[in-house]
């Protein structure tokens, strides 16, 4: 009797083993196994990169009924507001339209001498210096300036004898590949340099790239904000006076320009930047004209369009 109990509770063991694995079979087939994707990344997330390790920015662009491209007379324009780490776009007419530049070459000149040079070297001016067309400055061959004068020089009164001075200290060749290496390092995709002068057509860049440019050496290098400041500046060398130097940003000071640069060539045209101070805050504004009949007017009306 105890035998055939075990047996009937073997047997309702097996048959419910059975069935089990029979409902885990139908289930498997039946079922459609749950698959969790890996979560995707947006494009639109992005990661602005530390201004010390690289220049390139994420651009905004504000809808905005003053963007009539027509209101502004030049072939490319920017105004830009830089509000910590973002560059927003208050106006842009043709921003990536690659075109000659003329002085405002002379931005990349300023940046290769404060990032390679000791600005207390002495630097005698040389036949190749003098034969720049200009005479800004008022340099003389065989006389010494230091480093620093020679940016004060150039980058006040926008002399093309300075800025060739200042690339023949390393040599010339040697220096424009710097200034091509470094556009690219700092993400100025657009932009492409022949001379240290920007009397070469030839070198170009975009009104977008020269604002990435200009955030970078305003923010980096606090002499060359010191100096873009001075409407005029008397130069010494050697404890005697050399000249006044004054400043061809005709805006300083007018509307919260606290900085530029001009340029001019009959390919360029009239070229443009400024920097101004915003009233209630840290940041501040980014502005650019090329390509220009009258560079100063159509700077004040992009200033007074988006102010």
């Amino acid at each position: 009797m105890n035998n055939r109990k075990i047996s009937i509770f073997l047997l309702l063991l097996f048959i419910l083993v059975l069935f089990g694995f029979f409902y885990l079979g139908l289930n498997w087939i039946f079922v459609k196994p749950v698959v969790v994707e890996p979560q995707k990344i947006s494009d639109k997330n992005i990661f602005t990169a530390s201004l010390e390790i690289n220049a390139k920015e994420f651009f905004s662009t504000q809808s905005d009924e003053k963007n009539d491209t027509n209101s502004i007379n030049s072939s490319s324009a920017i105004s830009t507001k830089i509000v910590n780490n973002e560059i927003k776009i208050l106006f842009e007419k043709n921003k990536d339209k690659k075109l000659p530049i003329a002085s405002l070459t002379k931005l990349m000149t300023a940046l290769i001498v404060l990032e390679k040079y000791d600005l207390s070297q002495k630097f005698v001016i040389n036949k190749r210096a003098m034969a720049e067309i200009g005479e800004q400055g008022n340099l003389k061959e065989g006389e010494t300036l230091s480093i620093k004068n020679l940016l004060y020089i150039m980058l006040i009164e926008s002399s093309n004898r300075a800025a060739y001075a200042l690339s023949e200290v390393m040599g010339n060749d040697r220096f424009v590949e710097e200034m091509n290496n470094k556009a690219k390092l700092i993400d100025l995709s657009n932009t492409y340099f022949i001379d240290s002068t920007g009397l070469d057509p030839n070198s170009y860049s975009t009104a977008k790239d020269l604002v990435i440019l200009s955030r970078y050496l305003f923010e980096k290098y606090p002499i060359f904000r010191e100096i873009m400041e001075l409407k005029s500046f008397s130069l010494y060398i050697n404890g005697e006076f050399h000249h006044k130097l004054i400043n061809s940003n005709q805006l300083l000071g007018e509307n919260r320009v606290i900085g530029g640069k001009t340029g001019f060539t009959d390919e360029a045209r009239g070229c443009f930047i400024t920097i101004q101070k915003d009233n209630e805050n840290q940041n501040y504004f980014i502005n650019v004209i090329l390509g220009a009949e009258d560079r100063f007017l159509e700077m004040r009306k992009l200033i007074n369009l988006v102010n």
